[in-house]
């Protein structure tokens, strides 16, 4: 009854990898990073709606975040790091909430987690395609064929 499938909710997620810094195209760094992420997956966890007061936070009065997710299975996979689409969020789109807190129990997992603005993620996905273009730039320039300016 830990996991009744009536609370369930489906949740997909991205765990956090690292980050690559950006190189332009004649291959110097810029400063700036792009964070990466493991291939979409599905979990199915029991999201509850926004918190109430502070008497019960579980995690405390100084982490912010806006809801929790509880799950009874101990292997699951999402960590502090981890992006999530939930409520019905397109998992084709932006991502909606991000783990803030993970605490394990002895049979249960519980995580704080925050809602994010989409510039966000529009942020992100800005950086990871100019990575991506300097990337194919350079590479087509190192075979000699004409670089192509965005």
């Amino acid at each position: 009854m830990r996991n009744l499938r009536a609370n369930l909710s489906t949740v997909y997620y991205k765990n956090y990898i690292g980050q690559v810094e950006i190189e332009d195209q004649y291959g110097n760094v810029t400063g700036n990073f792009v964070p990466l992420y493991t291939s979409q997956k599905k979990a199915y966890l029991c999201v509850s709606p926004n918190k109430g007061s502070s008497e019960v936070n579980q995690f405390g009065t100084q982490t912010d975040y806006d809801r929790t997710m509880t799950t009874a299975d101990t292997g699951c996979e999402i960590n502090e790091n981890s992006v999530l689409w939930i409520d019905g969020a397109d998992p084709e789109g932006a991502y909606n909430y991000r783990v803030k807190k993970r605490a394990a129990w002895k049979n249960s997992l519980q995580f704080a987690i925050q809602e994010v603005d989409v510039s966000t993620y529009e942020k992100e996905q800005q950086q990871a395609m100019k990575a991506v273009s300097f990337v194919a730039n350079q590479d087509r320039s190192k075979r000699g064929f004409p670089v192509q300016s965005s």
